[in-house]
């Protein structure tokens, strides 16, 4: 895309500077991941995809190890990781990260939810 080959060895970057970008993929995947939960959460509950996306598809057999991770706990690490913080007590000293639970009410404002996705930087 821009004259560099893996054999120049430059920093990733580096080379996102000179292509004149801005994020790297995973804060594009996960602002878009974001975009996709307020869609979600905003339509229908009679659509097909509603349905889909409030189904428990977790039932049964579970391997040793870490337990299935639900939809709703990946947005809930995508927030905590991006570090966005509550919208509720402002006057609190405390800042606290948003939940999933926060985050469902929020987006139904669409124009409130634009603008904190928008503001998503990842907290990596």
């Amino acid at each position: 895309m821009c004259g560099v080959s893996r054999k120049d060895r430059c920093r990733n970057s580096d080379i996102r500077k000179r292509c004149g970008l801005k994020e790297d993929v995973v804060t594009k995947v996960e602002r878009g991941i974001l975009w996709w939960f307020s869609h979600l959460e905003r339509i229908n509950e009679s659509r097909l995809t509603k349905q889909i996306y409030r189904a428990n598809v977790c039932d049964g057999k579970v391997g040793k190890g870490c337990s299935r991770k639900s939809y709703a706990n990946h947005i809930d690490g995508i927030l905590k990781n991006g570090q966005i913080l509550s919208t509720r007590n402002r006057r609190d000293c405390k800042k606290k990260l948003m939940g999933v639970s926060e985050a469902r009410e929020v987006c139904k404002d669409h124009t409130m939810w634009k603008s904190i996705v928008s503001a998503y930087s990842s907290g990596k």
